[in-house]
């Protein structure tokens, strides 16, 4: 698909603030020497900063305050902000560290691209006057950044500084200047420092990506999606992907990028990490995400791993062998991870990667039933769209809802089986999913 220029939109100091009320204001500055400058204002005096999104202690190390006199802790799982004599503020400014960092569960919070650009994820700003709640979903966050670079936000591009209000899971703002590019499906910044070969793959499979999707899940609402695609030649071993609302991204943290891609192995690696963050992208409703507690995770995130591989196996045939190999090591993985926990407790007990591996067998095996059942008719994406669909009219989002659609399209048994998988301690887990696996 043929690549052009997305037009700079030289919008500068547009207000971005609608009548909304935020309790603590954000506000970002980068200079030209690359420090990152964080300052918190807050609406009424807090006796602490309390943070949205708590995956790790990381922030003690990377966050620096600008005054001795305010400190960062970390009580019973989650990091605060305060004064080290335990009196109120309402300002506060931090000096933050520009590198990427691997978090358990949750997004990096900086992504350096090669040329000196930047993603960074505004989720892991958010904060909260002495403790955070429900009601507490509405940030006005400001940006400001040296001249001649650039800031990307919701699609359009801004000069020397913006602000908008931020909520639900945050955003990626990238800072920089690499242009973006725009095709009939995405708009999207790839780093011109990654390999060839992913660069090919990035701009041509990532479009098939969608329209496959597309022709399945239905058309995104909203503004056309962003792709992000960064790249540090750093010595590590990390990758990270993920998708926020109208948002792809993706991050190599390797020094041997250029050797993986040749190899076939890596290739299709890449392809189904690829298809899986595309189908998080059209998992969602105009509600947002359909899923509920993280011990659910196994919803969205085995679900998003059998659409990569039914997406591989139809537009990628040559994929068949390393599919099959693939769902083979996942019943391996969920088998073993089985032995030792229920499913439920997996988030809890830092196994969340059985979400990934036993939650695409339980996809499978309700796919194959939808299929038998309705002699071809139905299939998980009829299933995953009326859920949708009843989440949108009031539902509950979640598994319940979603398991009582898989009782109408499917039976009974099938249900009784999965939440057996989910909830159970099994004594035989490979017993288990044999009985729930059924091949066509």
């Amino acid at each position: 698909m043929k690549l052009f220029l997305f037009s700079l939109l030289l919008l500068i100091n547009l207000p971005l603030y609608a009548e909304t009320n935020s309790e603590v204001d954000i506000s970002i500055t980068k200079s030209r020497d690359n420090t990152w400058t964080l300052i918190y204002q807050m609406s009424r005096p807090a006796n602490r900063l309390a943070f949205v999104r708590n995956p790790d202690n990381s922030r003690i190390e990377r966050w620096k305050p600008v005054s001795s006199d305010f400190e960062i802790i970390f009580e019973e799982g989650k990091e605060y902000l305060n004064k080290k004599d335990g009196s109120s503020f309402q300002h506060v400014e931090l000096m933050l560290t520009p590198t990427y960092k691997h978090l358990s569960k949750d997004y990096a919070p900086f992504s350096p691209y090669s040329d000196g650009g930047v993603l960074i994820y505004t989720g892991r700003l958010f904060a909260c006057i002495d403790k955070c709640a429900d009601d507490v979903n509405d940030w006005k966050v400001s940006m400001n950044i040296p001249q001649g670079e650039h800031l990307i936000v919701n699609g359009n591009v801004y000069t020397k500084s913006t602000n908008w209000v931020d909520r639900d899971d945050g955003m990626n703002i990238y800072i920089g200047r690499q242009k973006p590019i725009e095709t009939a499906s995405v708009i999207a910044v790839i780093d011109s420092g990654l390999p060839e070969e992913i660069q090919l793959s990035l701009s041509a499979d990532i479009p098939k990506l969608m329209v496959y999707f597309q022709e399945r899940l239905g058309k995104l609402s909203g503004v056309k999606p962003t792709l992000f695609a960064s790249y540090a030649k750093v010595e590590d071993r990390s990758s990270q992907g993920g998708t926020l609302p109208n948002q792809i991204f993706m991050h190599w943290n390797l020094n041997d990028l250029d050797k993986k891609v040749k190899d076939t192995k890596f290739i299709n690696q890449t392809t189904w990490f690829f298809a899986h963050e595309v189908a998080h992208l059209y998992q969602r409703s105009t509600l947002g995400v359909l899923y509920g507690e993280s011990n659910q995770s196994w919803l969205h995130e085995g679900n998003a791993d059998w659409l990569a591989a039914l997406a591989l196996l139809d537009l990628y045939p040559k994929t068949e062998e390393y599919i099959t190999e693939k769902v083979g090591r996942f019943k391996e993985h969920c088998v073993e991870g089985l032995t030792e926990l229920s499913l439920m407790e997996a988030a809890d007990k830092g196994q969340f990667g059985l979400y990934y591996t036993c939650g695409l067998l339980i996809h499978r095996a309700i796919d194959y039933s939808v299929q038998k059942k309705s002699n071809g008719l139905k299939n998980i994406y009829s299933l995953w769209n009326e859920f949708r669909q009843k989440v949108e009219q009031g539902n509950e989002k979640g598994s319940e809802t979603f398991l009582s659609l898989v009782e109408q399209y499917t039976s009974k048994e099938l249900v009784i089986r999965i939440k057996k998988l989910v909830e159970t301690k099994l004594s035989s887990p490979e017993d288990t999913l044999n009985r729930l696996i059924i091949d066509k």
